[in-house]
């Protein structure tokens, strides 16, 4: 019984899904609308929300001296298999910025809610206006393509 026990606990921890890596795009544009500075610092960095863990990051940092107003740029990324019993990867981007009124470094936690399956490749349009936010937001990304990667219409 205790055999069987601890197999069980080895295969609920296993990935699940696909043998090979599963890839992302985040094509990505921020507003931060102060036009008396030129730039401002922005972190941002993708991982996977899981229920059971604390998360398996999916892109590297970027750090970056953005462009006020408008500021484009893509992140990739890729996961290699899932949590058990998952219904797909749920992206979150993890954003430190100065795009504030006093010029203080806030941080921003956006969870996508268009999930990725496992075993394919996911391409998402995020577009938000960071300008004085900071906290913890659901976001529905303005684009969502599967296993496809063809430029969105929109971007940059």
């Amino acid at each position: 019984m205790m055999y069987e026990s601890r197999l069980f606990l080895i295969l609920f921890a296993l990935p699940a899904g696909s043998l090979g890596w599963d890839h992302f795009q985040f094509d990505t544009t921020l507003f931060c609308n102060y036009n008396d500075r030129p730039f401002y610092d922005l972190k941002i960095e993708w991982w996977e929300q899981d229920t059971l863990s604390a998360g398996e990051k999916i892109s590297n940092a970027k750090i970056l001296q953005a462009d006020t107003g408008r500021f484009s740029f893509t992140m990739e990324g890729a996961m290699n298999g899932d949590e058990m019993f998952s219904a797909g990867y749920r992206p979150v981007a993890y954003i430190s910025h100065d795009c504030t009124d006093d010029g203080k470094r806030v941080d921003l936690v956006l969870s996508l809610t268009t999930l990725c399956e496992v075993g394919h490749t996911c391409h998402y349009r995020v577009i938000k206006d960071i300008t004085n936010t900071w906290g913890k937001e659901d976001m529905k990304p303005a684009g969502f393509l599967h296993d496809n990667m063809d430029p969105f219409p929109d971007f940059p």
